[in-house]
């Protein structure tokens, strides 16, 4: 059982007030581990969305308004108010779980995406009357307000479900099962590109609601089996005031003013504004005359070298502490991943290409695999505890702000480039002076982190600040 004990010699490892034995903690991370297999399948079916959108004759503005500006706009506002909420809430099902209970709904939504067809043609022939519309048009709109309303419900569940991790897993096995958590990712992702995506065009609608019943089921049985502990008194409001402002001023005070936090916000934000570029990876690579084939390859072996090592690096970002493995690794980042630049001032062979290509991907993975495995760690080792879910949506609303406006700038940047070089498709090759340029400020405020939190305490005696 992995729900609080009396303490017994059989007890070896805490988590607040729950205890587990060693049988408990495995089934604590075979449930974890199951619901987020199941998760990730669900995700990974929404790729269909696009695909299904298109068949119904939608316009390419209903597409982008429906998997990305809507669920970015949602995501703003529910994030901060469910994480902030959840962090205060108390029962005797926990804080976490109950939120995650009232988003299961975006499995039955989910399963209607699945029956859209059916469904839109029956209220087409129920209302086309009065409407005028195209059975089309009317699968088209039932589709988009399932869509929504999965969206909403899912946002709900995404912005709890990483804080119950850090409520429940003892904290020195935290990287471990965080890497343990992006194999089980990973594995669902290749599942599903291996097993399901083959049938997309003739099962598309069978796959939405047969994962979306799978869905349900698995979060539902997780939700029974993992149990949450004892909290202590919710974190009053700023000057004991109730309210929606009172809430807001609170958020933003504690989360926003000191400099600790911002230097966090900053090196996490950096790093992941690096990677707004990287939509143009793959035609860096053309550029270099790689072909899709050996692309293919050298991004299938480095995905399954990643899988290989993420535990190994858990051990190690639990051993020496996160914050501490998260700086080393992005300073070694800098410099094995600087040769990149080569490509700008020299031409190879296609053979030596392919070959420098290979050794530099292998060469630059190791430390992008530890900062993978030690970042989420780090983020709960670092945030106030009490309210980690209030303190990492902020930096998630960061974060958002933030790579939408990176994705604007490279695209514009990108033009520049390609202007400056009168076309062809040698500007590709800026994508690593990017990369290079926000992973360097990343590193740097992920310094100023470390001498911080070395400043308020360390390993042995930090506590989070106010």
């Amino acid at each position: 059982m992995n729900n609080a004990m009396e303490s017994s010699p059989g007890i070896t490892y805490r988590a607040g007030t729950l205890e587990y034995t060693k049988k408990g903690l495995v089934l604590l991370f075979f449930w974890l581990l199951w619901g987020d297999f199941c998760y990730n399948l669900t995700m990974s079916v929404l790729n269909l969305l696009p695909l299904k959108i298109k068949h119904l004759g939608a316009s390419n503005l209903v597409l982008g308004l429906l998997a990305s500006t809507i669920p970015s706009i949602m995501n703003l506002i529910v994030t901060p108010v469910v994480s902030f909420r959840s962090d205060r809430y108390r029962s005797r099902w926990g804080r976490r779980i109950p939120f995650l209970l009232v988003s299961l709904p975006m499995a039955f939504f989910l399963i209607l995406i699945g029956l859209s067809d059916g469904i839109g043609g029956c209220l087409h022939k129920l209302i086309n009357g009065w409407l005028g519309m195209s059975p089309n048009t009317i699968i088209l709109l039932f589709l988009g307000i399932m869509v929504v309303f999965f969206q909403f419900f899912h946002m709900i569940f995404g912005s709890v479900y990483y804080y119950l991790f850090n409520d429940v897993v003892p904290e020195k096995y935290l990287a471990r099962f965080m890497a343990l958590f992006q194999i089980a990712g990973s594995a669902a992702i290749l599942t599903y590109n291996t097993f399901l995506l083959r049938y997309a065009e003739t099962y598309m609608n069978e796959i939405f609601w047969g994962i979306g019943i799978l869905c349900f089921i698995a979060l539902t049985l997780m939700c029974w089996k993992v149990k949450e502990g004892d909290y202590p008194p919710p974190q009053e409001n700023i000057q004991k005031k109730r309210g929606v402002l009172a809430a807001c001023h609170t958020y933003f005070k504690e989360c926003f003013t000191h400099k600790f936090y911002w230097y966090f916000f900053i090196a996490n934000t950096s790093y992941m504004v690096s990677f707004c570029i990287g939509a143009f990876s793959m035609l860096f690579y053309l550029s270099l005359g790689i072909s899709l084939k050996q692309y293919g390859y050298i991004m299938g072996g480095t995905y399954a070298i990643s899988i290989l090592l993420l535990y190994p690096a858990g051990i190690l970002s639990d051993r020496y502490h996160s914050v501490q493995v998260m700086m080393w690794a992005m300073l070694l980042s800098i410099p094995l991943s600087a040769p990149q630049l080569v490509f700008l001032f020299y031409d190879f062979s296609p053979h030596t290409t392919l070959l420098i290509v290979i050794g530099l991907s292998v060469l630059s993975l190791p430390p992008v695999i530890i900062i993978k495995a030690a970042q989420f760690p780090m983020y709960m080792k670092l945030l106030p505890k009490d309210r980690f879910g209030q303190f990492a949506s902020a930096d998630a609303m960061i974060r958002s702000f933030s790579t939408l406006l990176g994705g604007i700038l490279v695209g514009l940047l990108m033009d520049f480039l390609k202007d400056l070089h009168h076309g062809g498709d040698f500007y590709y090759r800026y994508i690593w002076v990017w990369m290079l340029f926000f992973q360097g400020i990343a590193a740097f405020f992920t310094v100023l982190v470390y001498k911080q939190w070395k400043k308020l305490g360390g390993n042995d005696n930090y506590i989070a600040p106010n």
